[in-house]
């Protein structure tokens, strides 16, 4: 009787030691798998567009906030001549263009327009194809893909607007968000809209009908009007 209590009580520490040895092991993977998640996700918010910004640069922020949240490698060039009447700060990483910081005449403290660390952000823009909405829309994306996720599309454009094509979809309740259309080469007259649009004279032009390869070409987050 006294072998066979023996032998189940050695046969119980050893199970006791197996556990112990493992259970180390098992916390490491965990903790891993945790810190890999949550290295994604901060990835993820770099690079997100939502109707408060474009990753870190955040709608109200300042230049100078901005400059403190990013990384050391990364560049501010002012463009004085983004638009007509229209300046901007390139925001660079590695050599490649972020997005871009939108100043339309009259919004800088400076009297010449030229962007000073102390202005707010009210427009971003980008054309960067690593940016994305939560739902994946990002620049590149087809208009008809992008129809599946917010909804039907409508193109228009401006002629008195810089005849920038811009696309709202019926279901996206996007505040704040602007998508810009691509445009195309014409043998004709050099450049076509990704809309196709009735042939009649006027100023502002809308229509539901659009070429099948027109894709997203920008993304732009801006302070509405109230």
């Amino acid at each position: 009787m006294k072998k066979i209590i023996l032998l189940t009580t050695l046969i119980f520490s050893g199970c006791q030691t197996q556990t112990l040895n493992t259970s180390p092991q098992t916390t490491q993977v965990a903790t891993s798998v945790k810190t890999e998640t949550v290295a994604t996700t901060k990835a993820q918010k770099n690079f997100l567009i939502d109707d408060r910004g474009i990753g870190k640069a955040k709608l109200g922020m300042t230049i100078t906030e901005l400059k403190q949240i990013s990384d050391q490698d990364v560049s501010f060039e002012v463009i004085s001549s983004f638009m007509p009447d229209t300046s901007a700060i390139a925001v660079n990483h590695e050599g490649i263009v972020q997005y871009y910081i939108v100043y339309p005449a009259g919004s800088t403290l400076n009297s010449d327009g030229i962007p000073t660390d102390d202005d707010l952000i009210s427009i971003l823009m980008t054309d960067n194809q690593d940016y994305k909405t939560k739902e994946g829309v990002k620049v590149g994306t087809p208009i008809a893909e992008a129809e599946k996720i917010y909804g039907n599309a409508i193109l228009a454009y401006n002629a008195e607007g810089e005849s920038r094509e811009y696309v709202t979809f019926s279901k996206s309740n996007l505040d704040n968000i602007r998508f810009q259309a691509s445009y195309f080469k014409l043998i004709s007259d050099g450049l076509g809209y990704s809309g196709i649009y009735p042939e009649y004279p006027g100023v502002s032009y809308t229509t539901d009908k659009y070429r099948p390869d027109s894709a997203i070409a920008g993304i732009e987050v801006s302070v509405q009007p109230q």
